[in-house]
């Protein structure tokens, strides 16, 4: 029913690819891997729809032999050592051959679905950009059992956010300019301090893209 199959490279993640089903990636997965031994890498497989006896086969071993997933409450579980690459699995649930139609899986010439394993060593090339967005541990000094008094509730709010000057258009050197932006300043459009001087309009844009941050800056002329 499956072709032995042999670890091939990870898939392209969805944002660079289309959902339709690629024929030269299945060509490439069943060719003969003849590379040096790879590293072996964890992978996580769940079973959600419930059951009493669940186990899962897959072609990492060419569909020789069925694992007994481990239950966990409501799911089941296995974790896998396995090589780099794109793996086929299925469940079978009780006698029954199943797969999950809510993570990626494909369909073989029969009409049998299976599910799709990727499994890759992929790490975010900067620790520091995950770490920035953890907030920091808050003093044991700053709390107290002081009610609030009424003039902490009569405070009006700042008329704009304070933290509208670490944009990069406000930048004064070009240091400043190259250093990693605030997440807080991260999807919004900001305009350049005092704009209504020039005859051109500066608007800027920051995306963040896993470590990678990207600045457009258009510049507009103004109409009098």
């Amino acid at each position: 029913m499956f072709v032995p199959q042999t670890p091939v490279p990870p898939l392209q993640r969805a944002a660079d690819v289309t959902p339709v089903f690629n024929q030269i990636l299945m060509n490439e997965q069943e060719e003969e891997y003849d590379g040096p031994p790879q590293k072996e890498i964890p992978g996580l497989i769940v079973w959600t729809l419930g059951g009493n006896n669940v186990y899962v086969e897959g072609s990492w071993d060419n569909w020789k032999s069925r694992k007994a997933m481990q239950k966990s409450g409501k799911d089941y579980s296995l974790l896998l050592v396995l090589p780099s690459g794109v793996y086929r699995y299925r469940f079978v649930v009780d006698g029954e051959r199943r797969c999950l139609p809510d993570l990626p899986c494909e369909t073989d010439a029969m009409g049998n679905a299976v599910n799709l394993l990727d499994v890759n060593d992929f790490v975010p090339e900067s620790v520091e950009s995950v770490a920035e967005f953890e907030a920091p541990p808050s003093p044991d000094s700053s709390y107290s059992f002081q009610a609030p008094e009424e003039k902490d509730f009569a405070k009006e709010p700042p008329a704009l956010p304070s933290q509208l000057h670490l944009g990069v258009l406000n930048s004064q050197n070009s240091e400043e300019s190259c250093a990693r932006p605030q997440h807080i300043v991260l999807n919004h459009l900001f305009i350049e301090k005092g704009w209504g001087a020039h005859p051109l309009v500066a608007l800027g844009l920051t995306h963040r893209f896993e470590s990678k941050y990207v600045t457009v800056v258009l510049y507009k002329p103004i109409e009098r």
